[in-house]
């Protein structure tokens, strides 16, 4: 081991929205992450590299998570080392005893310049490390893990520049369609995003399924769950109807029905089982 502190990286990804933690604040008693800025060559694929640590010794931490935007990871883990598609649902990961994984994620679109398969067959999906990266069986990830974390990243990305991933101009009208929507709640339907960036609404549906393996739809209902989970946390008496209002749903039933099916919870359940910020000292 180096003399590096492994929790403390130079340049954080500034970048980085934890929104899709569905309890963050429970997420940062138990566990210890930090993120760094990929090499200059990895930023037109990289929103980051990352390192969760934990220790948990005295109970089973179960975190909630909903892919807030459709992301692929690559992971290596002492347990388990692979490559993360997108989930359309809620996962729940289990932290118990003590722990490291360190992994890179993928800017939306981006794994399509290291990925000769459908994007669509990684939906849900985890595949082992192997069938990306040639050379990384067990016994090459628990040589590279003996390392520290800074160490680790730099290899991990010098693997990644060995798959020549080539420039495209539609990975960077994916994350521009994306922010936009993130930053613009007018953007709520396809036909809104196709008018505001002047392509058909099949053409725009058709980017989404080639280049991220869901549907542009598919991204705005869940951007606008993950809206409502926010508020949520962040109002000690929602208004329901209001929300539901707000977030362009024709009736609170509706917003109730589509929040339950993706989080896994009604509203009320959700803001009764998520860790408050005066409950977390």
């Amino acid at each position: 081991m180096s003399s590096k502190d492994p929790g403390v990286f130079q340049k954080p990804a500034e970048t980085y929205d934890p929104r899709g933690r569905l309890d963050p604040t429970g997420f940062d008693r138990h566990v210890r992450f930090r993120t760094r800025l990929p090499c200059q060559p990895l930023r037109p694929f990289l929103d980051h590299l990352w390192v969760i640590r934990w220790d948990v010794s005295e109970q089973v931490y179960h975190s909630a998570e909903v892919m807030h935007r459709p992301y692929v990871d690559v992971f290596l883990s002492l347990d388990w080392s692979g490559v993360q598609g997108t989930f359309r649902g809620k996962r729940v990961y289990k932290a118990q005893g003590s722990g490291r994984i360190i992994g890179a994620r993928f800017l939306p679109g981006a794994f399509r310049s290291f990925w000769s398969g459908e994007l669509t067959n990684l939906q849900d999906q985890q595949l082992p490390l192997s069938e990306l990266l040639d050379g990384m069986d067990r016994a090459a990830i628990e040589q590279l893990l003996a390392n520290d974390d800074d160490d680790v990243m730099d290899r991990l990305e010098e693997q990644l520049l060995l798959k020549k991933p080539a420039p495209d101009e539609n990975i960077a009208l994916v994350n521009a369609i994306i922010a936009a929507i993130e930053a613009d709640e007018n953007l709520s339907t396809v036909s809104a995003v196709a008018d505001s960036f002047c392509y058909s609404e099949r053409w725009l549906q058709q980017l989404f399924r080639t280049y991220v393996g869901i549907g542009l739809k598919w991204f705005l209902q869940r951007h606008r769950l993950l809206a409502a989970a926010e508020r949520i946390r962040g109002r000690d008496v929602p208004d329901w109807a209001a929300m539901a209002y707000d977030l362009g749903y024709s009736s609170q039933q509706h917003f109730i029905t589509d929040f339950r099916k993706v989080l896994g919870q009604t509203p009320l359940q959700y803001r009764a089982a998520v860790t408050r910020p005066h409950q977390a000292g």
